[in-house]
């Protein structure tokens, strides 16, 4: 059983049971289990014990608070991890939020992607994309830790260092090589368009399996990729976010592209005997029709024709009918002209 604080005077109590082990990071210990009457959802347990994560844990709890404030929890976007309860004081405060899939960064051994599961995974970061920037806030830690995917949907966890659109940057925030090149200085205002950096480095590392790097060799490794990929992270990585595009344009380039893969999925041992037996058919029948090509016998020889007597015409057999008449007319006159002399 967890206790769990809310807002005012509210509090919560979780059953959850938890997997074996804990993993420790980033000044977290983070234990991972499953709702016992929460429909099988799968959570996880963030324990702060730094000062620094103990910040961190403050503004992921106060982010999601406000989220929940603005949208509800029936509205509440299944992008976005939601928190559901919290700790924030004692020895040892705690926040538990939902988790769905496993982070992208386990998928490393599978990288690159194939096409229909890199599609899928690049569709669910830029939704996750377009409710930040409807949002207009900043996450500022996108990378492949903090983005999961359950093979169809992705969602983006830990808001530990999110910040409003507009607020001061303050400091250098983000972890290299995926933040942004104005995260990395700290100067300025945050700009949903630090996020845009982010997740196009990580459709970058997913694509091809390489990290990200410096700026402008980004810009040159864009270039080497195939069309529709180099045509939806042109512009993305720039020295500075005013001169990038925004998170809604990149939805509408995505929307553009002509022709997506379907999602892959596993096929089953049924599947995959149908293909097999159709693969083999297939190239049965083709050996089939070449052996009949190859013994066929060859076709007689072809025996010329005699030329053809030309036509003279309907106006020559004409002539030669008048000509006999007269002929035959004047032969007759000269005989009665004998007998009469």
């Amino acid at each position: 059983m967890i206790t769990c604080g809310g807002r005012g005077a509210e509090k919560s109590i979780f059953e959850i049971d938890f997997d074996q082990g804990e993993k420790t990071k980033d000044g977290f210990r983070e234990r991972r289990g499953v709702l016992v009457h929460g429909g099988g959802e799968r959570v996880v347990q963030r324990i702060a014990y730094t000062d620094q994560a103990r910040r961190e844990l403050g503004r992921a709890v106060r982010n999601a608070d406000l989220l929940v404030r603005r949208l509800g929890v029936t509205r509440y976007p299944s992008e976005l991890s939601r928190v559901i309860g919290h700790r924030a004081d004692g020895r040892a405060p705690f926040l538990v939020a939902t988790r769905r899939g496993r982070p992208l960064s386990e998928l490393r051994d599978e990288l690159p992607l194939p096409p229909g599961e890199l599609w899928s995974a690049v569709d669910g970061i830029i939704a996750v994309l377009t409710q930040l920037n409807e949002l207009r806030l900043v996450h500022r830690d996108i990378r492949p830790e903090t983005l999961l995917w359950d093979g169809g949907s992705v969602q983006l966890a830990d808001f530990g260092l999110a910040v409003h659109e507009g607020d001061e940057r303050g400091a250098a925030v983000g972890t290299d090589p995926w933040r942004s090149p104005e995260q990395a200085a700290g100067l300025g205002k945050a700009d949903c368009r630090d996020d845009v950096y982010s997740a196009g480095a990580v459709i970058f590392h997913l694509a091809t399996g390489e990290d990200a790097a410096a700026t402008p060799d980004m810009r040159g490794r864009v270039r080497l990729l195939d069309s529709s990929l180099r045509n939806l992270l042109e512009g993305v990585f720039t020295d500075a976010a005013r001169h990038r595009i925004t998170g809604f344009a990149l939805r509408r380039r995505w929307e553009g592209v002509p022709a997506k893969p379907e999602t892959a999925r596993p096929h089953t041992p049924v599947e995959v005997e149908m293909e097999a037996r159709r693969r083999f058919h297939e190239l049965r029948a083709r050996q089939r029709a070449y052996t009949h090509r190859a013994l066929a016998p060859p076709p007689p020889p072809r025996v010329p024709r005699a030329p053809a007597r030309p036509y003279l015409g309907l106006a020559t057999t004409r002539g030669a009918t008048v000509t006999g008449v007269l002929v035959l007319v004047v032969a007759v006159l000269a005989i009665v002209a004998v007998l009469v002399w």
